[in-house]
């Protein structure tokens, strides 16, 4: 069947985009309707704080698709889930033939379904991606139809402080995957998700960032929402921040980093030009603000939110703006 032809009915359809599941509906689909009050009134203790820190790392380790939380629900073990992996992963392979146009636009597709899982996170190069013998422009074609898809999405930089958002189409994105449990499985780490106390300390902390763009994802149900991240466009500079959230008319810097506040480098760079005195940072320690100063003497406040507060992020500027 060829989907080109198919006819719709343009100005009559109402579009909306179906997400992971967040985690707070991770927490429902667990059974944990206890913890969901405190995250959303972004009143937890720190006596609950440890509780919902391994909720969360159970979440990253099995991801939001329905079908693998519903299983990993019903046995509280991830090898149980290995199906449910093994049959979205092959049914995305299989499905290929609907969306494209010829044999090579298959092949290349099939090879970044393959073996693009490994790069979740990272800004990629398309001429021979992830080691496959395929040229830019095949690539870029490929990634273009996937990205249709809502299966991944290429996430292109800003070098602007403010609104609106421009992404530099120019320079390389940054590959984010439909989901962050998919992302672990196909790449074989769920095991190293596993074992550490820290998401952080994962993959360089790529699992760590990952999960926040999906979170953030999951604020906005529009097919057209998309999710940016900074470069600076200094000559030299290799100041980068993890996502530029915007939120009533500024546009605010998120880390996804632990440490001391002087080594946000990039931070304290993209808060020299920013018209406003706000940064995030996500992190596995409590909530908490710190009063900071860039190193020219501009003071910002640092909301320092712990990964489960990430759904909360447009309430916590609204409280503390």
């Amino acid at each position: 069947m060829d989907v080109r032809r198919i006819s719709f009915p343009v100005g009559r359809v109402d579009y909306m985009a179906l997400r992971p599941c967040s985690f707070e509906e991770f927490l429902n689909g667990m059974g944990d309707d206890f913890d969901i009050p405190y995250i959303q009134n972004v009143d937890v203790s720190d006596v609950i704080h440890p509780r919902l820190q391994q909720w969360f790392r159970e979440y990253v380790l099995c991801g939001g698709m329905p079908a693998a939380v519903v299983q990993y629900a019903q046995n509280r073990d991830i090898l149980s889930v290995k199906s449910t992996y093994e049959s979205l992963q092959t049914s995305y392979c299989d499905d290929v033939e609907k969306y494209t146009s010829s044999q090579t636009l298959t092949r290349v597709i099939r090879a970044i379904l393959t073996h693009g899982w490994k790069s979740a996170s990272e800004i990629i190069s398309f001429e021979g991606f992830a080691g496959t013998p395929y040229r830019s422009r095949e690539m870029s074609e490929a990634f273009q139809t996937i990205s249709k898809a809502m299966l991944l999405e290429l996430v292109y930089p800003s070098s602007e402080e403010r609104l609106p958002i421009m992404p530099n189409l120019r320079k390389h994105p940054k590959l984010l995957w439909l989901d962050t449990g998919l992302v672990n499985y196909v790449s074989g780490i769920q095991r190293d998700v596993f074992s550490v106390e820290d998401i952080q300390d994962v993959w360089r902390g790529r699992i760590a960032e990952h999960i926040v763009g999906q979170e953030l994802l999951c604020l906005d149900n529009r097919v057209s929402a998309t999710r940016a991240y900074w470069h600076s466009n200094r000559i030299g500079s290799e100041a980068e921040v993890d996502f530029v959230h915007p939120y009533q008319g500024l546009l605010v810097p998120i880390e996804v980093k632990s440490g001391h506040n002087a080594k946000l480098k990039s931070l304290h760079i993209f808060m020299e030009s920013a018209p406003h005195n706000i940064a995030v940072r996500v992190w596995s320690q409590p909530y908490s603000i710190d009063e900071v100063s860039t190193p020219s003497g501009k003071p910002f406040k640092l909301i320092n939110i712990p990964f489960y507060y990430v759904g909360q992020i447009e309430k916590i500027l609204n409280r503390e703006i």
